[in-house]
């Protein structure tokens, strides 16, 4: 079997002139989606989409336009035939910006009601992805959460992920001018106490002619960014600084900490997929006579180690039986042919339990073979080098969220929420369980004595017989005898 090491498929000119004329095509059918939209949500999902487009199409056309320089200067050389370390897959999931409100705004209530609505657009080289849309952010909100799972895919090591906030301002105050309908209310409260021919003109005013003096589509403004690499990959959620982008022409309202959270994982290509496969003879030693016998068995270089399999169907629902390690401290040699008689073999040594080094005896099929697991072991290698400790485990990355969520001010938890807190042990639960007896005088808990049957079946029980005493017992029929 060919080797199936994957280094990550890179765009052709052609695939990227292709990316510019669809973003083009999105960007014009968003626009007009734009222009056409009444319902203020469709008009902010519309303007977020719109923003993404033009990023995209800026990247894919940076791109093009760099790769277009360097063939002219000669400053672009093929890699064909050169050895580089695999791509990975990058995820970025639970997001979360703090925000510093004022505490007579947030704790006493009291200020205006801003409102914001707020997204992020993640980048690592041309590709860009924006987050779900966050709306009605006011002063009751501790924090930004955003549930999305954006995951990146045939990542180069050394790569940079820029993340951009974008936030637009709803509204100064919920109370007043929410709506055009408002503004025309309050037009034609304030024309009578002003001049007959400017109360007439304003009186006069349609909502088609008050819409179209207003700004068609919302305005994102970036508000924030922060630089990831590869050093910032972790297994769990961490800090990271956020520079704000305050300018006198562009201040922002939305009072931002200066940090924000996230996860950032990797999954290198040489822990989720086959660097090398095949048939190899590993060699064993008898512990009776100490004999050395071959075994031909299916192998699989993945996962920092080479999995052995007595057949390759054995290797979707079985257990390796046999695991040699292949990890940074792993010595690839070739055998000594006055040792070893049998042709096309080489040595494995690992440290296993510790300090403890073990040699492994491998043997290919023919020349062919011993050169392709040959490159797959020193690309094994070089692959750790390179990623260094994001290749020591394997992190889990949730399956990306292509259906965008409907946010709102709904959150399941916040980063107060998520704060722990002292809380007094003098309070005990005012609940208690209703224990019923049963036949055997144990005690147990049942929540078919509140049931609607039951509670019928007792009413009419206790109708039919009102001086009988009843004896409460579970049964299985109707959770009542009658004594």
């Amino acid at each position: 079997m060919a080797n199936r090491t994957h280094f990550g498929h890179t765009m052709t000119d052609e695939e990227l002139q292709h990316k510019i004329d669809h973003e083009i095509k999105m960007r014009d059918g968003t626009a007009k989606l734009l222009a056409a939209s009444k319902h203020p949500e469709q008009m902010l999902e519309a303007a977020k989409s719109l923003l993404a487009c033009n990023s995209r199409m800026i990247a894919y056309m940076s791109e093009l336009q760099k790769r277009k320089t360097d063939e002219a200067f000669g400053r672009r050389r093929s890699t064909e035939g050169d050895q580089l370390p695999c791509k990975a897959r990058v995820a970025i999931s639970d997001i979360r910006i703090p925000l510093m409100w004022k505490d007579t705004d947030h704790f006493k209530n009291k200020g205006d009601h801003r409102r914001y609505v707020v997204f992020c657009l993640l980048k690592i080289g041309t590709e860009i992805y924006d987050t779900s849309l966050i709306k009605d952010v006011d002063r009751s909100m501790t924090d930004v959460t955003f549930e999305d799972c954006i995951v990146f895919h045939n990542i180069p090591n050394g790569f940079e992920c820029r993340l951009e906030v974008y936030c637009h301002k709803l509204c100064e105050d919920l109370t007043l001018a929410s709506s055009h309908k408002k503004i025309k209310k309050k037009i034609d409260k304030l024309s009578g106490s002003i001049g007959k021919s400017v109360g007439r003109r304003l009186s006069g005013l349609t909502d088609s002619g008050i819409l179209s003096n207003m700004i068609v589509g919302p305005k994102y403004d970036m508000i924030a960014h922060a630089q990831l690499t590869t050093s910032d990959v972790g297994d769990s959620v961490n800090t990271f600084d956020l520079s704000l982008e305050h300018t006198q022409e562009n201040p922002s309202e939305l009072p931002l900490f200066g940090n924000f959270c996230c996860r950032l994982a990797a999954q290198p290509y040489c822990l989720i997929e086959d660097t090398c496969s095949g048939f190899l003879y590993i060699e064993k030693v008898d512990d009776e006579d100490a004999s050395i016998h071959w075994v031909r068995q299916w192998c699989v270089l993945k996962n920092l180690s080479i999995s052995c399999w007595d057949c390759a169907e054995d290797e979707d629902w079985r257990v390796p039986p046999l695991s040699i390690p292949v990890t940074k401290e792993s010595q690839i040699s070739d055998a000594d042919p006055s040792v070893i008689q049998r042709p096309f073999t080489f040595h494995v040594s690992s440290c296993e339990y510790g300090t403890i080094r073990k040699q492994y005896t491998l043997a290919a099929e023919n020349k062919d073979d011993l050169q392709k697991w040959w490159d797959g072991l020193q690309q094994h290698l070089l692959d750790q080098v390179v990623w260094k400790d994001v290749c020591d485990t394997l992190m889990k990355i949730k399956p990306s969220n292509q259906k965008r969520l409907s946010l709102g001010r709904k959150v399941t938890s916040t980063l107060y929420d998520d704060t722990p807190a002292v809380i007094p042990q003098k309070q005990k639960c005012r609940t208690a369980s209703i224990r019923l007896e049963s036949s055997n005088g144990a005690s147990t808990t049942s929540n078919s004595e509140f049931s609607p049957l039951t509670m019928m079946l007792k009413k009419y029980a206790a109708d039919e017989e009102p001086d009988a005493p009843v004896t409460r017992q579970r049964s299985r029929d109707s959770g009542i005898s009658s004594s």
